[in-house]
C-alpha cells in the first residue's frame, strides 16, 4: 500500500515530463534535418543576407545581394550556416520546451525568443559588415569573440527573463 502511494506521483511526474522530452528530441531532430538539408539551409542563409542587404541599403549603402553573400563597392560578407544562430535558437527552444509551464506559454517564449534572436543575428551582421569597413583588423576578434559570446550571453539573459516570468506566474496562481 505504501509503494503504490509513493509510485503515483513519480508516474505523474514521468508522465509529464514524457512529452517535454519527445519535443527536445523534435528540436534536435530538425535541427540536424535542416543542417543537412542544402535548399532548407540555403533558403535560411539567403534570407539573413536579404533582410542584411535591406537594412544596409536604408544606411544609404549601395548593395548587392546574390544568394547568401552581401556585397558593397566597400567591404562583402556571406551569411554561413553558423551566422543564421539556428542552433542558439534550438537550444533557447529547447530550454523552453523543457521548462514546466504551459503549451501556450511556450509557444509565446519560443516565438518571442526566436523573434529576439532573429533581429539580434541581424543586428550582428549588419555591425559586421561596418566592423569590416572601418575596422578590418578587428573583424575576426569581433565576429568571432564578442558577438558569439554575446548572443550565448543574450540568449540566456532572454530565457532567464522569460522563464523568471513564468515562474512568478506560477507562484501567484498557486497562492
Amino acid at each position: 500500500m505504501i509503494r503504490s502511494a509513493i509510485e503515483r506521483p513519480r508516474r505523474r511526474q514521468v508522465t509529464r515530463l514524457a512529452p517535454r522530452l519527445v519535443a527536445c528530441a523534435g528540436v534536435v531532430a530538425l535541427l540536424i534535418v535542416l543542417a543537412n538539408a542544402d535548399g532548407a539551409m540555403s533558403a535560411i542563409q539567403g534570407a539573413f543576407a536579404r533582410v542584411t542587404g535591406g537594412i544596409l541599403s536604408l544606411f544609404g549603402e549601395t548593395v548587392t545581394v546574390d544568394g547568401n553573400t552581401v556585397q558593397t563597392g566597400r567591404f562583402g560578407i556571406s551569411v554561413v550556416t553558423a551566422c543564421t544562430g539556428l542552433f542558439l535558437t534550438g537550444l533557447f527552444s529547447i530550454a523552453v520546451i523543457a521548462f514546466p509551464t504551459g503549451l501556450r506559454s511556450k509557444l509565446v517564449g519560443i516565438g518571442i525568443g526566436a523573434g529576439g534572436l532573429f533581429v539580434l543575428n541581424v543586428v550582428r551582421l549588419v555591425s559586421l559588415y561596418y566592423v569590416g569597413v572601418h575596422l578590418p583588423g578587428w573583424l575576426d576578434t569581433v565576429h568571432l569573440l564578442v558577438w558569439q559570446s554575446g548572443l550565448i550571453v543574450l540568449a540566456i539573459a532572454l530565457w532567464l527573463l522569460w522563464a523568471g516570468t513564468q515562474g512568478r506566474r506560477h507562484r501567484e496562481a498557486t497562492r
